[in-house]
């Protein structure tokens, strides 16, 4: 289903690491800050669902058995294992030209506060850490997650902030801003 008919809602997401250096606590209040200064541009852009898994912080070893096994959920438990927490997002396709000046600014400046290089919208993609992410369809990843002990927190259901915690006014700061250069 789709709001208009004709827009396809797409899903993108997965594991996320911190960056080195910050502790588990220090991720997890970065990662809720960082929702609020998001929000503003994902309802602008279509978001019709943002999730954040936060993953706890002392996750289990992994089985001496699971280290060797090299099937697709091994190596995604495995991974987990070592992630902090795994981003869901769900967006229709729709034109955005306002925010694009946002995202760059405030958004991706924002994660590289807190996620690792290799995580993220910004991510730069390279040598991967200790962690071989598999490709999975995000629920795959959410279900596993919640499994492993995640905590859910939901940001935006059906294209709405359900939490209400939106940061507009650094939105409306870079809108007032790019107007200024015209």
């Amino acid at each position: 289903m789709s709001v208009n008919g004709t827009a396809k809602l797409n899903s993108a997401g997965g594991p996320l690491f911190r960056k080195p250096g910050l502790s588990h606590e220090e991720f997890t209040t970065a990662w809720h800050r960082h929702g609020r200064f998001a929000l503003p541009w994902c309802l602008n852009a279509g978001t019709w669902e943002y999730i954040q898994i936060h993953m706890p912080s002392q996750p289990d070893p992994v089985e001496e058995s699971e280290a060797s096994d090299d099937t697709v959920e091994s190596k995604a438990r495995r991974t987990l294992q070592q992630a902090d927490g795994v981003a869901i997002m769900r967006r229709y396709d729709v034109p955005a030209e306002k925010g694009n000046l946002y995202f760059q600014k405030v958004i991706l400046v924002d994660e590289r506060t807190f996620l690792h290089d290799e995580s993220g919208a910004g991510a730069v993609k390279g040598n991967l850490p200790a962690y071989d992410v598999p490709e999975l369809h995000v629920d795959v990843w959410r279900e596993m997650a919640l499994r492993m002990g995640g905590v859910e927190h939901v940001k935006i259901r059906e294209g709405k902030d359900v939490i209400g915690n939106a940061m507009w006014e650094e939105w409306e700061k870079i809108e007032r801003e790019k107007e200024a250069v015209k």
